[in-house]
Parts: C-alpha cells; sequence; structure tokens
C-alpha cells in the first residue's frame, strides 16, 4: 500500500507557471519554507535553493516529519545525490535527485563525495571494517548504490576488495563501472522473489510493490516515481483489459494501493502485503482468493 496525493509538482518537469496543484511528496515546500524554484507557485515567508549532497549510509529512512516515531515513506540509498533545504541537530529535510522524493532524514547520514567510480551490481554487498569477510560489517549497500574506489588488488582468504573513499571494503566481485541490467522488466523482478515485504523499501533487504515496480525499471535504466498512483498516472499508457488473455509480458496491473507486474502466461510477479513477501502467483487464483474484478484494474503498458 502507498499513500496517495496530488499532481506531481516541480520534480515531474511542468512549467513552473502552471496551475496544478503541487503533490508534497516531490515539490518540497512547508508553511514555513518552500524551494526557491517554488517561488511563483506557492507562497511561503522563506524560499532556499538547497545544496546538493550524497547520503552516506545504506540504508536512510526517509519520513515524513522530523521524527523517528513519524511516518516512513521511503529509503535513500548509498550515494544517493539530494537537494538539502534545511539541516536541523537531528534532522535535514531534502529531497531526492533519483525520483524526486521530498522528506526527512537522519543528518548524520548526508556528506559529500568525490565523483563515483562503481556501482553495486549485485543485489547487495556488505562494507566490512576491514578487507576480510570476517572482520565487522559496517553497512550494508543495496543493489544500484553508486560508490567511490580508491583503492583495488586487496586480497584477502582468495577473494579481492575494494577500498572505498568512504571507508569501508566491499567484494570487488560486487562492483561494476557500469550500472547492472536486466533484460526486461520481469528477469528484473524475478531477482527480487522470495525477498521480505517492507513498507516503503527498496532493496533485497524488504521492498514494498512500488519500490519493486521501481527497481525493476531501474535495472532498464528508465527512472519511475516511487508510489503506486504516480505510477498509474506516469507510465506507459494505459490499457483497456477484459480478460487475463489480453494481458502482455511486462504490463502493470493497479488497483488501490497495490501493483503487480504481468509475468506471462496469467502469472504475476508482486511485493504482496498479505503473504508479505515477493512472490510469483497465478492472476486468476489471486483474482478468485481476493475478489478482484478486470473492473477495478488499471492496466498500464510501458
Amino acid at each position: 500500500m502507498r499513500r496517495t496525493a496530488a499532481v506531481p509538482g516541480a520534480f515531474g518537469g511542468r512549467d513552473a507557471g502552471a496551475p496544478t496543484e503541487l503533490d508534497p511528496r516531490l515539490s518540497a515546500f512547508r508553511p514555513d519554507l518552500a524551494d526557491e524554484r517554488l517561488r511563483r507557485r506557492v507562497e511561503a515567508p522563506r524560499y532556499v535553493a538547497g545544496h546538493e549532497a550524497i547520503v552516506t549510509a545504506g540504508l536512510v529512512p526517509v519520513r515524513r516529519e522530523p521524527s523517528p516515531d513519524a511516518p516512513l515513506d521511503t529509503f535513500y540509498q548509498f550515494g544517493e545525490p539530494v537537494l538539502v533545504f534545511e539541516t536541523g541537530a537531528d534532522y535535514a529535510w531534502c529531497q531526492s535527485l533519483f525520483d524526486g522524493y521530498v522528506g526527512y532524514v537522519e543528518a548524520r547520514h548526508l556528506g559529500s563525495a568525490p565523483a563515483p567510480t562503481h556501482v553495486v551490481a549485485s543485489m547487495g554487498s556488505y562494507r566490512y571494517a576491514a578487507p576480510d569477510l570476517r572482520s565487522p560489517v559496517v553497512d550494508f549497500l543495496p543493489r544500484h548504490s553508486t560508490v567511490a574506489v580508491a583503492e583495488t588488488g586487496l586480497v584477502t582468504r582468495g577473494t579481492e576488495y575494494a577500498r572505498l573513499e568512504r571507508g569501508g571494503f566491499v567484494p570487488l566481485a560486487c562492483l561494476s563501472p557500469d550500472p547492472p541490467h536486466s533484460p526486461d522488466l520481469v528477469v528484473a523482478a524475478e531477482r527480487y522473489l522470495g525477498c521480505p515485504y517492507l513498507w516503503g523499501g527498496k532493496s533485497f533487504l524488504g521492498i514494498d510493490c512500488s519500490g519493486l515496480v521501481q527497481n525493476a525499471f531501474r535495472d532498464l535504466g528508465t527512472t519511475v516515481l516511487r508510489d503506486t498512483d504516480m505510477q498509474r498516472d506516469s507510465i506507459g499508457s494505459a490499457v483497456a483489459v477484459g480478460a487475463i488473455a489480453d494481458l502482455r509480458r511486462g504490463d502493470l496491473i493497479y488497483i488501490p494501493g497495490h501493483v503487480m507486474i504481468h509475468a506471462g502466461d496469467g502469472a504475476v510477479i508482486h511485493a504482496d502485503g498479505g503473504t508479505m513477501m515477493v512472490r510469483r502467483d497465478g492472476l486468476a487464483g489471486l483474482m478468485q482468493e481476493r475478489h478482484w474484478t478486470f473492473a477495478g484494474f488499471t492496466v498500464r503498458r510501458p
């Protein structure tokens, strides 16, 4: 399930003078402060241009308010660039420059770094305190995390490690100079089969339904928006479907608060909140079990 809001705003590339309602998930504005780019669209006592930073921890919760008890909406990940509009004692209010999502993160997880040289191309990699698999684990870096490698050739127990500019060591075999790639959307989603469901999650350690879609598209070199309602209104084109036979491999099936990827032959892959895992299911059986009908589906064809 993903919360819904209004029309995507500044990050979606709309003209700054357009009268559409702004989406607070994609446009940084509050009663006391707003992104300088929204000056002609919202009234605020203060406007801030924001400064760039990167995320320096593997998985950083993005919350709706600057509190550990506030609702969690998504995660930023290691190396992700952000615009920071305000930094307090504990939290920073910022916007991802990857998918535009706005929220509060712990300020200690933001910093600066040299330009990345490699990407985590496996499903994820642990970052170790020393170039040794028996050394303490510092962090987990999910797939697509960008890193700056300072040194290679560090071999221990037959494993070669890379030393990162920001500290720590990762197995060199988990890194690539190029982003990871999958041949199509279904293959990309299948990589996460069996992963636990996690609200707001976007990694092998935990993922939700729209996070699965976003990560799968990322394997194709395409950035899509984060939440189900955003995706439903922006990915590909809507197609009329009245039977399972009308579906094509890679079609996205949306119902309120959920999305499934059609894998072909009447099967779907989805991060299922009912069983709390990423799974492959027969669509006909799901429809019967959960009393779904095609009238309640929105199908988008990328």
